[in-house]
């Protein structure tokens, strides 16, 4: 039992390691082989058990930074919670993101010893971590960070296999490479050398695919204006002194299309206001995308707003909400967490895009929809570019800065699209197709002209998404109507 804990523990410290923002992405290629040994010879229940504390343990350390953020950043800010209660909350996010991987470790010891085809083992072992990290995903309390494909978010050879099995194909082959170095193990202790020998394989597939890669520079000039205002300096600001710092240290820009990030004006809509009007009088020769919220009826709207020549031109609304800050989900579940509550509860928008003069077509997302390739996928079959207006001004670390611009990263990939990010504090920057990307210095107050390019084709992946679930599923089906012996329930 305690070597059983010990894997769980080395497997989820060795995948946080692997994490953007933390040691290097080549650890997560042997990374779960702790686990495999966790799980061996182990019953369904006992696995579930095993790997529902390696996600756990695994999310608790590489989410950590949401700690500073639920225990002092929103009580702080609102006041409507202790750092006690913010912690449990915490602890409940955690639990959530490891629900999933009851069912991973449910069918790993139920089926896996009991694989029919030796071949079918490791594309099974993979299939069921798909189908539990697709079902992290979806739903209001849906999330992908943390997927085991993140790791990769530099090595753009193996990124180019995206644009036709999307991450979760990064994820099949990453837990393919694991599972068979376990087995390696498993048979010999002594053949670390040949498991050494198949990850710098991998690794040289990596460079030759990358070293082949070109890096684009569109024609089309874009200003990203990082406003870099902290959380309690925002909220404390009226409407009028943003307006003055944002003519002071943006005004200067050129007129080309200039984007500002999400909530300048935390929770004020300006439209038709003394405040909008100076803004535009700031602005008024470009086009202007700036975050803040609107005011429909008794709707509120988390909106990316588009002014052109001088004018109200269009908005977009998030659609994918963050669950508790920004809408309350499955109220008859987690009515009481309302005291989470952001500046608002937001209704959802409608996924559109808009022709930006001089442009083409655009599509917008706001905040962590960026981390939902749905969104992207959908956009980029009409958009020839792609932008994410994001806060990130929560953090007291750089590693959530890190984790939120990978995912700017893979949905360039995946839709071969650029993809523009501005951010209150950084990371802000673009992405080419092949993922390439450059930056602005991160926590400044500053802007940069950036270059971007349209781009009309659809790849394979955003016509027909996430299909390696499909695929997952129906292995998983075979394997379990093929296998020798069903296990015990109860081993």
């Amino acid at each position: 039992m305690v070597q059983t804990v010990l894997n769980v523990l080395m497997s989820s410290l060795l995948t946080t390691l692997s994490m953007p923002g933390y040691f290097y992405g080549g650890i997560v290629f042997f990374s779960l082989i702790p686990l495999f040994f966790a799980l061996e010879k182990k019953g369904p229940i006992f696995s579930a058990v095993v790997s529902f504390l390696y996600f756990f343990t695994f999310s608790f350390v590489n989410f950590h930074y949401l700690i500073n953020t639920l225990t002092t950043g929103l009580p702080e800010l609102f006041g409507r919670f202790n750092a006690t209660t913010g912690f449990l909350v915490f602890i409940l996010f955690c639990i959530l993101e490891a629900l999933p991987f009851l069912l991973f470790g449910f069918l790993y010891g139920l089926w896996t010893e009991k694989v029919r085809f030796r071949v079918l083992e490791p594309i099974f072992v993979a299939s069921i971590y798909v189908i539990s990290e697709y079902l992290r995903g979806i739903g209001e309390l849906g999330f992908t960070g943390g997927r085991l494909s993140d790791a990769l978010y530099n090595f753009k050879g193996l990124l180019q296999l995206l644009p036709f099995t999307g991450t979760l194909g990064l994820v099949f082959l990453i837990v393919i490479i694991n599972y068979e170095g376990y087995k390696l193990i498993r048979a010999n202790k002594n053949n670390y050398v040949f498991i050494l020998a198949l990850i710098t394989l991998v690794l040289f597939v990596n460079g030759m695919v990358e070293s082949f890669i070109p890096k684009n520079v569109g024609d089309k000039p874009v200003v990203l204006a990082q406003t870099n205002m902290p959380q309690k300096i925002k909220y404390s600001y009226d409407s009028n002194t943003i307006v003055n710092y944002l003519e002071k240290n943006f005004s200067n820009s050129p007129d080309f299309l200039t984007i500002f990030p999400e909530g300048v004006f935390p929770g004020t809509d300006i439209r038709n206001s003394d405040i909008e009007r100076k803004l535009l009088e700031s602005f008024k020769n470009r086009t202007l995308v700036i975050g803040f919220p609107t005011l429909v009826g008794t709707d509120a709207f988390n909106s990316a707003v588009i002014y052109s020549d001088g004018k109200f031109f269009d908005k977009y609304d998030k659609v994918q909400l963050f669950p508790f800050v920004e809408n309350l989900p499955y109220k008859g579940i987690f009515g009481r967490l309302s005291f989470l509550r952001g500046m608002y509860y937001f209704s959802p928008g409608e996924l559109k895009t808009f022709d930006i003069k001089g442009y083409g077509k655009v599509g917008f997302q706001i905040c962590f929809e960026s981390f939902f390739p749905y969104i992207s996928r959908k956009l980029s079959k009409d958009a020839g570019f792609l932008v994410v207006i994001t806060n990130d001004g929560w953090y007291d670390s750089k590693i959530p800065l890190i984790q939120h611009f990978t995912q700017a990263i893979f949905r360039a990939v995946e839709t071969r699209r650029n993809v523009v990010q501005v951010s209150n504090t950084g990371i802000s920057g673009v992405v080419d197709k092949y993922g390439n990307y450059i930056t602005l210095p991160d926590n400044k107050t500053t802007w940069g002209i950036f270059y971007v390019e349209s781009n009309d084709a659809v790849t394979f992946y955003a016509k027909y998404g996430d299909y390696m679930v499909i695929i997952s599923l129906l292995i998983t089906i075979i394997v379990g109507l093929t296998a020798k012996k069903r296990k015990a329930i109860f081993d």
